[in-house]
């Protein structure tokens, strides 16, 4: 993997191995909507922009061969970057999007780079960061792999303004396809972060909505840990096992999710995840998120404890619970119903019984916020999580 230049891109040793990684990463492209002149007149314009917002030295290179109608090419490397950025500005490129018209009323600025193999997830991250940073009076970012849109004010609030790490799935979508054979999902955005992208076929109508979710949560697994050869087995969470299969030597085409015995699609561990009875694993990141989230959140769900209970709500927390017994230590994350709010802690009681840890508390117990690793509130029929907190405040605001 070399430059244009014969340097290597990536250092060989940082990058995953695997037969389901890619040799080379599909380039990763945003658009920058409604950009302003000031910015996109010129590619000296762009770099400097670029400059200003990053702090750094940048060296600009105008492209002028195989650029199309593109008025011009600018080539921007940045220090901290490995892979340069391939900027240039395309004329209402957003047009029949229907996106809002601020997002459709002007050129565009088109950003191309490859996202390191390594930790795409962060270098994604910084790329919308950057383009977000880049121009404050654009309404927004479109992810031109995988058509999603970020308005400006969910970017600022998602990834500027906050110390929890981005959502795993900013990088790929989950698609659904029906065919002869029955129902296909399959991601698209994996390919960007140099592994194959992952699909399952053959599938009901009424298991498509939870295969996809399934889908987005192993998609995420395969950031921390390839998938294995084909043929083999994987464990997505306890008891939950699928059998991967399909062509590693053909990178055109998704790695395959199966049933362990091979026996057509894995209606098993999805009919184990529809019915609220299993789980896939959480990775790394995503757990680290949810713990940033809580704490962040943490004042803002006290504060909707007693109007939820009172509109026919209940509030939980997730506590992980420990058990020492000298020969094994169990630990268990037990959910804890609400019974009342004090000041900045709340009083809960253990919702279920414990797997692992027997012997859990009958009276309700002092939960703060350094106890607990996530929290939910249940209303009007919908869940509501860290993730949620500005819609649950509005809608609790929209009850009053």
């Amino acid at each position: 993997m070399t430059s244009s230049k014969g340097a290597p891109m990536f250092d060989p040793d940082t990058l995953p191995q695997g037969p389901w990684i890619l040799e080379t990463p599909a380039p990763a492209t945003v658009i920058l909507a409604a950009v302003s002149s000031a910015v996109i007149e010129s590619p000296a314009a762009v770099a400097q922009a670029v400059a200003n917002v990053t702090g750094a030295d940048v060296d600009l290179e105008v492209q002028t061969d195989d650029i199309g109608d593109a008025p011009w090419v600018a080539v921007i490397s940045i220090p901290q970057l490995p892979v340069p950025l391939v900027c240039h500005p395309e004329v209402a490129p957003l047009e029949g999007s229907g996106l809002p018209e601020p997002a459709v009323s002007g050129a565009g600025l088109v950003i191309q780079t490859l996202l390191h193999p390594a930790d795409p997830l962060t270098a994604f991250a910084n790329l919308l960061r950057l383009a977000t940073v880049l121009d404050p009076s654009s309404p927004g970012v479109l992810d031109a792999d995988t058509g999603r849109w970020f308005d400006r004010p969910v970017l600022v609030d998602q990834l500027l303004d906050t110390d929890a790490d981005p959502r795993e799935d900013i990088l790929w979508v989950v698609t659904g396809v029906h065919a002869d054979t029955g129902h296909e999902v399959c991601t698209s955005g994996l390919s960007r972060s140099g592994r194959r992208e992952i699909a399952m076929t053959g599938l009901d109508q009424e298991t498509v909505e939870t295969a996809a979710d399934m889908l987005g949560l192993i998609a995420a697994l395969t950031l921390e840990s390839s998938l294995p050869e084909a043929g083999q087995c994987i464990e997505i969470g306890p008891g939950l096992v699928l059998r991967v299969t399909g062509d590693a030597d053909d990178e055109r085409t998704p790695a395959l999710l199966e049933r362990a015995d091979g026996d057509g699609p894995p209606v098993d561990v999805i009919s184990a995840l529809s019915t609220g009875t299993a789980a896939v694993y959480s990775t790394d990141r995503a757990t680290a998120r949810q713990h940033a989230l809580t704490s962040e959140t943490w004042g803002r769900f006290l504060d909707l404890v007693e109007p939820a209970m009172a509109a026919g709500g209940t509030c939980y927390v997730e506590v992980p619970w420990e058990c020492v017994t000298g020969e094994d230590d169990r630990r268990e994350h037990i959910w804890m119903e609400v019974v009342s709010r004090c000041d900045q802690h709340v009083l809960a009681s253990p919702a279920h019984e414990g797997e692992l840890v027997p012997e859990l508390p009958d009276e309700p117990g002092r939960i703060e916020a350094g106890d607990v690793c996530s929290w939910r509130v249940i209303l009007d029929e919908e869940i509501w999580t860290p993730e949620h907190i500005d819609l649950l405040t509005r809608h609790m605001a929209e009850r009053a």
